[in-house]
């Protein structure tokens, strides 16, 4: 696979660098402070994709000697990592090739370079910034520059402990000067109204536009302002003509097509995967298989590192690559299709959360966890729903308020459903909120208690009177036992 020029045309020294001179000049002081000895807040490079800020980073420590640490935030962000890769790299003297930090008083500086740092969530990424804004209150005693395409994504207080420097989009003009130096040394005679053309389309993105030349310059000697494909961004039919040209041609400008395309790599990859056997067969199918397999295998370290500078590779292959093991093109018309596979996993999503709704009710109305009811419950309901009679499964439908698409899915039968939702209909069965009920008892209850009281109270009226005169009776035989003998009252002598 032929290199890249993003990557062959990388600056090496600042000079190459195409970017404002007040730019270039405060990063070069910035640089030199360093080197006298004077450690410096870092940097915060900000600006939008593809204006050369990880370029500008890497030709000032080559241009100053420095030995790099490159991180990119996309790619490996908790707190843990950034303690040990970029902690242990800002305040030490020295990092070995492996990776291994070491103290020498003998050891240059080293640059250590956080890519994307605003993908730097605060949450998601366990604490990421947090961890980045206490070693940096910590002063490191390494030149630090961090890149950021969105700054204002990351928190005021980041960006008050660094040096924000703003990149705006590079005009048509530079842009075309970068790419006439890389049509000379590739030995590539360019229209110039072409670059231009090119140059516009990358919308101030230099990386964009060297990716096109690229992609035009595949196979030429010369490049002609009808070589240039048009800038707009293809639309998804488009894909349709991608593949064609994939399946039945040797050009490999295909690649830059692809590019073009609405599509992520992840996508076109699956329309590849799914057309592949239309048009391949025998050997030619395995080679293209295996070589759309090393293309999956970018794609999956892009999935877990969430490095998209591999996408480039992932595209190569399963365009040009797919395309230049075939033995022979196939001519005539092909209907290609969409792939199957997007079509299945929105249904099984669609089926699986209607399946949680159901043990959402099943766990709701039976009291119990959704684990339980899906372990326990589940089970027999679906038997209850299916063999009962169709009283007894309208009484358990009712109950917990199925509608008749979920009672299709856990029985699977249309017509079964559709004579439950009747019956549940034709008899007026709803489910009655435990709430209502527990109200209703509730109510009862009260009423029934005090007209109970009120008849115990009657009751004991009579009881009141008894013993309120028994007491009197008793209060006065008491009185008389205790009057003192001899002595006759008017009460004794009147008998």
């Amino acid at each position: 696979m032929p290199e890249l020029w993003v990557e062959k045309y990388r600056p090496k020294t600042i000079k190459e660098v195409v970017a404002p001179r007040d730019i270039i000049e405060k990063v070069v002081m910035w640089a030199k402070k360093w080197e006298e000895g004077i450690p410096q807040k870092p940097l915060l490079l900000a600006g939008p994709p593809g204006v050369g800020k990880t370029s500008l980073a890497l030709a000032l420590a080559n241009t100053f000697g420095w030995e790099v640490v490159e991180l990119n935030a996309s790619d490996q962000r908790n707190w843990q990592v950034i303690r040990k890769i970029v902690g242990e790299a800002a305040f030490t003297e020295t990092i070995s090739e492996e990776g291994e930090f070491f103290s020498s008083k003998s050891g240059r500086l080293k640059l250590i370079i956080l890519d994307e740092v605003d993908n730097i969530h605060k949450k998601e990424d366990f604490g990421g910034e947090g961890a980045l804004i206490r070693l940096l209150k910590r002063q490191p005693r390494q030149p630090l520059i961090l890149t950021a395409n969105d700054p204002y994504n990351l928190s005021p207080e980041l960006r008050n402990l660094c040096e924000m420097i703003t990149f705006k989009r590079l005009d048509v003009r530079q842009i075309v000067k970068v790419l006439e130096r890389i049509c000379a040394a590739e030995g590539i005679k360019a229209d110039k109204r072409a670059l231009e053309a090119i140059a516009r389309n990358a919308g101030g993105d230099l990386r964009a536009a060297i990716n096109d030349l690229q992609a035009i310059a595949e196979g030429k000697t010369e490049i002609k302002l009808e070589d240039v494909i048009v800038a707009k961004r293809t639309q998804e039919t488009d894909v349709f003509k991608v593949m064609q040209k994939i399946f039945k041609t040797y050009n490999p400008s295909v690649y830059g097509e692809a590019m073009l395309l609405d599509e992520s790599p992840e996508d076109l990859v699956i329309w590849i995967d799914e057309n592949l056997p239309l048009e391949y067969e025998g050997e030619d199918l395995l080679k293209a298989y295996l070589v759309l397999s090393r293309a999956d295998m970018f794609l999956g370290r892009v999935r877990r590192r969430q490095f998209y500078r591999l996408w480039r590779y992932a595209s190569y292959l399963m365009t040009v690559g797919v395309q230049q093991v075939k033995s022979k093109a196939k001519g005539g018309w092909t209907r290609y299709q969409k792939p199957n596979v997007w079509q299945l996993l929105i249904q099984f999503k669609d089926r699986r959360e209607k399946f949680r709704k159901i043990l959402e009710k099943i766990a709701k109305y039976s009291h119990m966890s959704k684990r339980k009811a899906s372990a326990e419950m589940f089970g027999y309901i679906k038997v209850l729903l299916s063999k009962a009679d169709i009283k007894t499964a309208a009484s358990v439908a009712a109950f917990y308020d199925f509608t008749e698409e979920e009672l299709t899915l856990i029985i699977g039968n249309e017509r079964r459903a559709k004579e439950i939702k009747e019956f549940i209909r034709k008899h007026k069965l709803h489910r009655v909120e435990e709430e209502a009920v527990e109200e209703e008892i509730s109510a009862e209850k009260i009423e029934k208690e005090i007209e109970e009281r009120l008849k115990r109270a009657e009751e004991e009226k009579p009881k009141e009177k008894k013993a309120e005169k028994k007491k009197k009776r008793t209060a006065k035989k008491k009185k008389k036992e205790e009057k003192p003998s001899g002595v006759t009252t008017l009460e004794d002598f009147f008998g």
